[in-house]
């Protein structure tokens, strides 16, 4: 019998995986895809890493946490995973997205500058800012090499004694006296505590909280420049205009060229996007509208566009914490299409919550109970 089970190995789970061997335990990770496959939400050669959350303060410790382990990371590895080329939040002078953002740079005594919209043009005049804007820019935001980290973690996980199995759906769990038993395609495993970060599946494997869970279909795109110009010293940026869009834009890094999405981006929800479709020329229309834009120049020949999926709370809050009606079991993510950034500190939370540790973060405004 094992010590954990860890159902879906993307960023979280992986993340778990690795952590939990490496505190003795024997794990088990299964996944239902292929390794490093492309269906869920933390692949892709890049993510953003905001040093400052305008989502709100209750983000901050777990982002300060998960600051200090991709450092640790970076040091174990010898591999950079977090590149530092700085951050904006770009909003209407008023916006209470820019509020939230100065609210947490100063409450937690981080490095940050205001600017108004002369100064961003100034500064980077690449970036097309109207008048009535400001931002606020913090120098230790940057990209994370997503896919190389999300490797790195399954690779320490195995080194540490883990194993993980692929292409392994589940076909369910439940509670068998002292253990609890998982059922898959290829037989049936026990164990006495169980993971589940299964992202756009986790309501097929928790239906009391299915209705719960909104799964969008997400697109992002990699554009070429359109001329000369280098753009690889911007800062990455979100900005938000006053119709209730939300782009996200990070400057070309390691040869590729600038990756931009739309937040919530066509709508399109429901469980049929679990299995989601091809990117199409309307994906690639409504990305371009966001570089014509924010950042023409960046404008250029498409290199790629690509699909993942974003499973959403009602609050867009993350949901981390032990199952209410089995507190052998631990629920990490739905992280609402923001939470890669804190993956190996989620990981970390669940090693501590499986061996009834005191989290070093508070995790209360994630649990699950908010939603049962």
């Amino acid at each position: 019998m094992h010590d954990v089970i860890v159902i879906g190995l993307g960023a979280m789970g992986s993340a778990a995986a690795w952590q939990m061997a490496r505190r003795g335990a024997d794990v088990l990770g299964l996944e239902q895809l292929a390794e490093g496959h492309g269906k869920g939400s933390s692949h892709g050669r890049t993510r953003v890493i905001r040093r400052i959350y305008s989502e709100g303060p209750v983000y901050m410790p777990l982002l300060t946490r998960a600051y200090a382990l991709w450092g640790a990371m970076a040091a174990e590895s010898g591999e950079t995973f977090l590149v530092r080329t700085g951050g904006l939040d770009i909003a209407p002078e008023n916006a209470p997205s820019l509020a939230n953002a100065i609210a947490c740079a100063e409450a937690e005594g981080i490095a940050h500058d205001v600017l108004n919209a002369d100064s961003l043009r100034a500064r980077w005049p690449e970036i097309r800012v109207p008048d009535g804007y400001a931002a606020v820019f913090a120098p230790d935001s940057g990209q994370l090499r997503s896919d190389p980290a999300n490797c790195w973690m399954r690779e320490a996980a195995r080194a540490a004694g883990a194993e993980l199995r692929f292409d392994t759906p589940v076909l369910g769990w439940r509670r068998t006296g002292d253990h609890i038993t998982v059922e898959t395609a290829s037989g049936t495993e026990r164990a006495k505590r169980l993971v589940i970060a299964a992202g756009a599946w986790a309501g097929t494997l928790l239906p009391d909280i299915d209705s719960a869970l909104i799964v969008e279909r997400q697109v992002v795109g990699w554009f070429a420049p359109s001329d000369e110009t280098d753009l690889t010293r911007l800062p990455v940026f979100q900005v938000e205009p006053t119709d209730g869009r939300r782009y996200y834009v990070l400057p070309p890094l390691d040869g590729s060229g600038t990756k931009i999405g739309l937040y919530g981006h066509r709508g399109e929800r429901g469980p049929h996007m679990r299995d989601g479709r091809a990117p199409d020329a309307e994906d690639e229309m409504l990305l371009r509208a966001g570089l014509d834009e924010w950042l023409p120049d960046a404008n250029g020949p498409l290199e790629t566009l690509q699909e993942c999926r974003f499973t959403r709370t009602a609050d867009d809050r993350f949901i981390i914490g032990n199952w209410p009606q089995d507190e052998a079991v631990t629920l990490l993510s739905p992280c609402s299409g923001h939470g890669y950034k804190f993956a190996p500190a989620i990981g970390e939370a669940a090693v501590q919550l499986a061996l009834g540790e005191t989290p070093v973060v508070d995790l209360s405004p994630f649990a699950v109970s908010r939603f049962l």
